[in-house]
């Protein structure tokens, strides 16, 4: 199996905040994990058709003067795990030794159809008995919620195809009813090159995809040199607005983070925007 340098787009490392009351608690002296445990938080690989590669990441912790093991698991939630897991590999157990703050690990990825959207999936560490996991805003799904507590991260990776030409970045964040959007991406002769949450003239929207209210979906793109006209619809004619309070918006973008078309709120049934990729 020939493995391939990996063009990483963007890391976002998850970041260990740690409260303690005393010093005592900083370590302890029994086999009771009540440290902080946590992984990365994102990461986009690109990958060859038919190669492999292999992902370089770490699982964080406070020190302790015992050694603790911790299992991993992988995130079923369509909208977080789209990828044959056939082609994916990854311990499921790993051991933090006494004294350690972090330990590497490796997750190979081989890439049979990914695509240029690409597919993704998501590893969280299984919860257990005096272990303090990293938490975030997003909640996890129900169906895992006997493996990690509501609410902790998972390191969500994106595999897609290498891309020769420009990487766009599409993320949605919708307000309380994912069910009414979706979107369509044209080239200059208007025709459709992608699309989500629609079928034919039909928008389907994403909660049959498994996106729940306020959830967040991503999708990458590889587009060549040319003009290109974003089109995002809501089936109910009120944009990704549900109320003052609570409210979707989107944003297009190039992986410098340029802006190509962003919006959100009240835009009626739908909103159109037109840019150029030199």
């Amino acid at each position: 199996m020939k493995l391939l340098k990996i063009n990483f787009l963007y890391v976002a490392l998850a970041f260990m905040a740690f409260a303690f009351t005393s010093c005592e608690e900083d370590v302890t002296d029994d086999n009771e994990l009540s440290e902080f445990v946590s992984l990365e938080e994102r990461k986009v690989i690109e990958i060859t058709p038919t190669e492999s590669a292999v992902i370089q990441t770490k699982i964080y912790a406070t020190p302790s003067n015992t050694s603790r093991t911790v299992n991993l698991y992988v995130d079923s939630a369509p909208a977080n795990t789209n990828i044959d897991l056939n082609y994916v590999s990854f311990p499921s157990s790993i051991t933090i030794p006494a004294g350690a703050s972090e330990v590497p690990f490796e997750i190979t990825v081989e890439n049979y159809g990914l695509g240029a959207g690409g597919k993704k999936f998501a590893i969280g560490i299984q919860s257990q008995e005096g272990l303090n996991l990293a938490y975030s805003t997003n909640s996890v799904n129900a169906s895992t919620l006997a493996l990690a507590p509501y609410g902790a991260k998972l390191f969500k990776i994106t595999a897609r195809d290498y891309c020769p030409y420009t990487s766009v970045n599409l993320s949605i964040k919708f307000d309380n009813y994912p069910e009414e959007t979706a979107w369509e991406l044209y080239d200059a002769s208007f025709n459709v090159i992608a699309s989500g949450g629609i079928s034919g003239t039909t928008i389907t929207g994403y909660a049959a995809l498994g996106f729940a209210d306020q959830s967040t979906f991503s999708t990458d793109f590889c587009l060549e040199s040319g003009d290109y006209t974003f089109v995002i619809y809501d089936d109910y004619g009120d944009g990704m607005y549900t109320s003052a309070s609570v409210q979707g918006n989107y944003a297009l973008k190039l992986q410098d983070g340029t802006i190509l078309a962003q919006g959100g709120g009240n835009f009626g049934s739908f909103q159109d925007t037109a840019f150029t990729i030199q």
